[in-house]
Formats: C-alpha cells, sequence, structure tokens
C-alpha cells in the first residue's frame, strides 16, 4: 500500500504521466495549448474571499478550481459558470445555476453529498459568470482514481467496491429523501478523498466518495418532466426508460447509474460497462446484458414508445435473456453482491432496486475491512 500522502502527489502524477504516453502529439499539444489559456478572472467579491489555486477540472459550461477561503482559512472548491459563449465555454442559464444551487441547499448534511457553503452572481452585467463555492472534497474524481488504480495493476476488490457503493447509495437516498433526482451520477460527479482517521481510532483511513455535479438534477415531485432527460445522463449511464422519452420516472434513474458503476467498479478494464459510440448501440448492449424481459413487462412501456418500437422489444424479448450472471460469476462477485448488481441493473423500473432498499440488502450487512478500502495511488506508472 501506498503513503496518504501519495494521493495528491502521486495519484495524480501517475495518471497525468498515463496521459503523456497515450496521447497521440497532435492532442498533446492541443490540450497543452488548452492549459496555457489564462484562466478567467472571477467576480471581485469572489476574488477578494477565495485565493485560486490549482485547477480542479472543466466542463462545457465553466471551471472548477481549488482555492483557499481567507477568512476561514480552509481549502474550498469554486466552480464558475459562463455566463457567455466564446471558444471554452457555453453559456449557463440562471436556471441552470438556481437549479444546482437549490439541489445543494435541500442536500446539505450528508458525508456522502458535497457540502454547499456560499453563492456569488455577477449582477453588473448581462453576460456575468456566476460561482458555486463547496467543500474541497478532495483532489480527483472517481474516473481518475479508477484510472490511477489501473495504472498501478491495483483492481477494486469486493470489500471496496462495497464501500464505494455503500456511500454512494446512502448519498443518493439523502438526495431522493430530499426530494431531488441528480439525474448525472457517473464517475465523472463522484470526488474522492481520504479520511485522516478511521473509525476504530487506528492509524490510516477510510477512502470517502461524495456526489457532486447537481447542475441537470431535477424536482422528484414535478409530476411531469421535461424532455431533458434523454440528455441527463451520459448513455453508458443512462436509465433505459430514459433512452425510451419517459418522462414519468422516479430516483431509480439514479440508481441504474449506480448500477453501472457498481459494474464498472468489479470489472475494472477502465471502460464504462454499457461501452458504444452512438445511442442505439449502447440500448441495443444494455438490453443484450441485462435482457429484454424486464423492459416489456413495465407498465409504462406503451405510453413512450411506438407502438413498432414495443412489439420489437417484445419479440426480442422471447430470447434475450441477457447474460449479467455469466459475466459475474461467483468467483468475480459473491452472490450477494450479484444481488445488488442485479436488482440496480433491472431494465423494468418497477422492479429496480431504490437506494433505499438496495441499502437494506444482506451484502451490506457483512463486516467490512477498511484496510482493504485505503489504497493509495503510487506515484508513476
Amino acid at each position: 500500500m501506498a503513503a496518504a500522502s501519495d494521493l495528491v502527489n502521486g495519484g495524480v502524477a501517475a495518471l497525468q504521466i498515463e496521459e503523456e504516453l497515450e496521447e497521440p502529439p497532435e492532442q498533446k499539444n492541443n490540450a497543452a495549448a488548452v492549459l496555457a489559456l489564462a484562466p478567467v478572472p472571477w467576480l471581485a467579491a469572489v476574488a477578494e474571499l477565495y485565493e485560486r489555486r490549482e485547477k480542479l477540472g472543466e466542463g462545457m459550461f465553466g471551471d472548477v478550481y481549488k482555492a483557499w477561503d481567507r477568512v476561514l482559512e480552509r481549502f474550498v472548491a469554486v466552480k464558475r459558470l459562463s455566463g457567455r459563449t466564446d471558444d471554452r465555454f457555453v453559456k449557463t442559464s440562471l436556471g441552470y445555476f438556481a437549479r444546482e444551487v437549490m439541489s445543494l441547499a435541500a442536500c446539505r448534511g450528508h458525508p456522502s453529498v458535497v457540502q454547499l457553503l456560499a453563492t456569488y452572481a455577477d449582477c453588473g452585467r448581462a453576460d456575468g459568470d456566476c460561482f458555486v463555492v463547496t467543500e474541497y472534497a478532495g483532489p480527483m474524481n472517481l474516473r481518475q482514481y479508477m484510472d490511477v488504480r489501473r495504472l498501478n495493476g491495483e483492481p477494486f476488490d469486493e470489500d471496496e467496491v462495497r464501500d464505494v457503493m455503500e456511500q454512494l447509495l446512502a448519498g443518493a437516498r439523502h438526495a431522493h429523501r430530499a426530494g431531488i433526482l441528480h439525474r448525472d451520477i457517473v464517475p465523472e460527479n463522484v470526488i474522492v478523498d481520504m479520511d485522516s482517521a478511521r473509525d476504530d481510532g487506528a492509524s490510516g483511513g477510510r477512502m470517502v466518495y461524495k456526489i457532486c455535479g447537481f447542475g441537470v438534477s431535477e424536482p422528484a415531485a414535478q409530476a411531469e418532466k421535461d424532455d431533458s432527460g434523454l440528455l441527463a445522463a451520459s448513455s453508458p449511464y443512462r436509465a433505459p426508460e430514459l433512452f425510451l422519452g419517459s418522462k414519468d420516472y422516479d430516483g431509480r434513474v439514479d440508481t441504474w447509474s449506480l448500477g453501472c458503476i457498481m459494474a464498472e467498479l468489479v470489472v475494472g478494464d477502465g471502460v464504462p460497462f454499457f461501452g458504444g459510440t452512438q445511442d442505439g448501440e449502447v440500448f441495443n448492449e444494455m438490453l443484450h446484458v441485462v435482457g429484454t424481459k424486464g423492459i416489456v413487462t413495465w407498465k409504462g412501456l406503451e405510453s413512450v414508445a411506438p407502438r413498432e418500437k414495443a412489439a420489437r422489444l417484445r419479440k426480442m424479448g422471447r430470447g434475450e435473456r441477457g447474460y449479467l450472471k455469466k459475466k459475474f460469476p461467483p468467483e468475480v462477485l459473491s452472490p450477494a453482491g450479484f444481488e445488488v448488481l442485479k436488482g440496480l441493473l433491472h431494465s423494468n423500473p418497477d422492479r429496480r432496486l431504490s437506494a433505499a432498499a438496495a441499502l437494506r440488502k444482506p451484502w451490506f450487512r457483512r463486516r467490512r475491512f477498511f484496510s482493504a478500502c485505503c489504497f493509495m495511488p503510487q506515484g508513476g506508472p
């Protein structure tokens, strides 16, 4: 096992080394050009309170930096949402900003959800930026952490997978009880760090996983959802009912995504469990793996799928039984673990496990040894 201090200096460095080795020269040059761009200036009120440090990430709508809170003397994460469309970012609507802030506020108080600290908006100009300040939850996301583990030849064992899933399911359960559907629980929206103190008081710590990225979240109580469900989660983590255009869904769209993450952790090959370059390919792969029996018995199928498509799915259902169990035999995943995975990846949303129901399964009542759950990445490949 590597030392805890290696998480930042070793793990991230190792990930960067791997990227440098694998990237074609033209891609590396393009990436260097982007990184060479000067950071976008912050709103004066934000820059006065927070000292910008290293960049944590960048997306379509803005970027995230680690920062030092000059008043409370602690590290935080500052997410800037761009108020205009340019060569780097797409304009963020106030609705998008408000949705993320309200969802984070509703989910306060749980250790598996990133905590909201403050918000700022540049109201002095029509295209002003918005800022969301949260706790600094860790130096890398779950995608990066999985890559580092793979690079170091350290796959997740079942105890570790159980620990990850228990934390993430507990965070999702809290969000759902608060009336929030995340709709985009993917590895990139899970922050990873190490807790410095173990529950039993011994030296060392356990890995901590926190859900972030509530930008496409939605109130669960909203009777009729809009059309954004099809675009909310990236396709390898999108529930089958969202592929079919359903607007009548609940927190089990999130537990499907968590099932995809669980399968990816167990397999450990560095790619999404349901692969494909097009949405149609991903959807077909999902049904091929989990079978069509669930989706064709779903009561909502007729209301979202054209008659011809529903008939085609039912015809497939006679022979497409799936092979999920073959991919996860007992020597790969225990029967108790497979019961959870199968329940999370049930294609019939009415029969899919909710977060609360999943956490009641026997798999989560087994004793965990945290010494097996706190691998810290080594530096270098």
